[in-house]
């Protein structure tokens, strides 16, 4: 049941593209991993240039905010991705991160993009519980944080043992 609905509310797109007009955006995530993003009216493109490689039967990138956070998620071809696939994006400051829908510029909180009109949810429990755990979730600790991330309640309450926002 959970997954049906984080699933769901994960097919939410970041409505990018309103500030970034077509100019070359650098962005990094929580495993390290540096990107280009090239935004313009539709969206922005991707394109990894560093860090660990997602598995070749997800080699689509795509930037993800159903919830407050921003990530980055790896997708097979053309599919939506799941929970586990996706991993913030880090700043330091506001220049570093996508602007979401509207915004002339990109929010950054705490170290990480943020799409400020939204409040904590799920979708930012899972992205923050698997933070900096590596890629994919099959691990032993990425199972068991992905649970935590599941069950943080309504309003959601980020698990101790993960990454805060």
């Amino acid at each position: 049941m959970h997954r049906a609905r984080l699933g769901a509310a994960l097919t939410l797109i970041v409505g990018l593209g309103g500030g970034c007009k077509n100019r070359d955006l650098g962005l990094e995530d929580t495993e390290a991993r540096k990107f280009t993003a090239r935004c313009g009216s539709k969206g922005c493109a991707l394109t990894q240039q560093s860090g660990p490689r997602a598995p070749a039967d997800h080699p689509d990138l795509v930037l993800r905010g159903a919830g407050r956070l921003i990530g980055v998620c790896s997708t097979a071809k053309g599919a939506q991705p799941e929970p586990g696939d996706c991993r913030p994006l880090v700043c330091a400051d506001s220049a570093a991160c996508p602007p979401a829908e509207g915004m002339s510029h990109g929010e950054c909180l705490n170290g990480l993009c943020i799409e400020p009109s939204h409040p904590v949810d799920v979708n930012d429990a899972v992205l923050l519980c698997l933070a900096g755990t590596g890629l994919g979730r099959e691990s032993a600790h990425q199972v068991e944080r992905y649970a935590l991330a599941l069950n943080c309640g309504t309003p959601c309450r980020i698990p101790a043992p993960c990454r805060q926002p």
